[in-house]
């Protein structure tokens, strides 16, 4: 595995740019668009600047190589929104306090963070695909919009009121289907120039609406759970998107509170607390749902639904899908009857 810095990663980009990429700036009058390929990576690098304190960046990347890389953040850095259309990033922030030392960010999920002043080490896998959407907005352009900001979650009302806000990096939600809508229309925008820019920064405060309301219900369903501390209700959620990455072979339960930095008792406590089930309890349901909504969608067949979601034996499959359900996988696929 490679392991660069992220001034030799940005080096090695500005060169595949010269040698076999391209780079056109102000394409639309207040854009960049980058292209480049070396033995890394292939990746195109869209970035707007919408307002001062106010950027959208659109990031395709194909990984040829395992790569680690190392960044650092200045003590000037900005609240950051994502969303991860597709491809997974783990990263590993060793030694802070107010976030897990280790944390993957998923495919089909939205993460708001403010993290000055961090080391980062970043790990892209060989032949993975990340497609990321990513808005920065700078805290005094944030705090622009402050008025009525006690409606906001707590954790962002600290960037408005101190001078030293906590670092953090929430795990908000799965992008919704109005999320969805508006990543695409900023996508593919209609216009052109003025018109161009006007469109997607009002989509990207659309966007960030959205997200903002979303954290807000989290945090709200979150307080029941307060005893808990916010890195360690961080870690529970990252079990659970390993659980829902791995579901056809889930980690033992020693393995994954070893991936998250638990011991297993306090996995299942917390994991109780945040969820409201136990470990596997979770993973059955999700199974079962996701089951469900294959059955209904596609044209699988019952085996190969059965194999998707972590079930080599058919038997056991249609046994649990009744047992949850009511009816057996095939009766709910063919429309015969009712779910419980």
């Amino acid at each position: 595995m490679h392991i660069l810095t992220e001034e030799e990663y940005d080096q090695l980009c500005e060169e595949s740019i010269k040698t076999n990429g391209k780079r056109l700036l102000n394409h639309d009058g207040f854009d960049e668009i980058c292209q480049w390929e070396n033995q890394f990576a292939t990746g195109l690098f869209y970035e707007v600047e919408l307002r001062p304190g106010l950027r959208l960046i659109i990031a395709d990347v194909i990984h040829h190589q395992e790569l680690k890389f190392w960044s650092h953040h200045e003590q000037s850095y900005p609240l950051i929104s994502k969303f991860h259309i597709s491809g997974d990033l783990r990263t590993i922030t060793p030694g802070i306090k107010e976030i897990p030392d280790d944390y993957i960010e998923s495919v089909g999920r939205n993460y708001l963070f403010y993290l000055p002043n961090v080391d980062e080490i970043h790990n892209f896998s060989d032949g993975e695909y990340e497609s990321v959407i990513v808005i920065h907005i700078d805290i005094d352009v944030f705090k622009t919009f402050s008025q009525g900001f006690e409606y906001l979650p707590t954790s962002l009302q600290a960037l408005i009121k101190k001078n030293s806000p906590p670092r953090f990096h929430y795990t908000v939600g799965k992008i919704t289907s109005a999320m969805f809508v508006v990543l695409q229309q900023i996508l593919k925008p209609p216009f052109q120039g003025m018109m161009k820019r006007m469109y997607l920064e009002s989509r990207v405060l659309e966007l960030l609406a959205l997200q903002l309301n979303q954290f807000l219900h989290q945090e709200q369903a979150i307080r029941a759970v307060g005893n808990l501390r916010p890195v360690d209700i961080e870690k529970t959620y990252y079990a659970r998107d390993i659980l829902i990455r791995r579901i056809e072979n889930p980690p033992s339960l020693i393995d994954l509170a070893k991936l998250v930095g638990f011991g297993v008792r306090k996995l299942r406590y917390c994991f109780q607390e945040v969820f409201g089930t136990t470990v596997f309890g979770y993973l059955h349901d999700y199974r079962m749902e996701q089951a469900k909504m294959m059955l209904a969608e596609s044209k699988m067949q019952v085996a190969e639904v059965a194999n998707a979601v972590g079930y080599s034996h058919l038997g056991y499959f249609a046994k649990a899908f009744k047992e949850k359900f009511g009816v057996s996988p095939k009766e709910f696929q063919l429309g015969n009857k009712p779910l419980k």
